[in-house]
């Protein structure tokens, strides 16, 4: 089986930034649509484009920026135990 290398080069950063940060001690929660969930009521806002810095939820009203609603996310999901890698 031939295997590309770039495929290969994948594989090696892929095991590499797991492997360090287990060697440290370090736990990583899933990440998928953490500035797209509104922080305060958890609606999921599917039409948010990419290049929109801020947003208005829809639900709640609450104008979040999209940098610190996604870290606030992260967070609350690592305080309740949603941990992809346990060291």
């Amino acid at each position: 089986m031939i295997f590309p290398l770039s495929r290969f080069i994948q594989r090696l950063k892929d095991k590499f930034q797991l492997y360090k940060p287990e060697a440290d001690g370090v736990q990583f929660t899933n990440a998928k649509n953490t500035s797209k969930t509104c922080h305060h009521c958890q609606h999921i806002n599917e039409d948010l484009d990419v290049k929109e810095r801020e947003w208005m939820c829809p639900k709640c009203g609450k104008i979040l920026d999209r940098d610190v609603n996604a870290a606030i996310n992260i967070l609350n999901r690592w305080c309740d135990g949603d941990s992809l890698v346990q060291t």
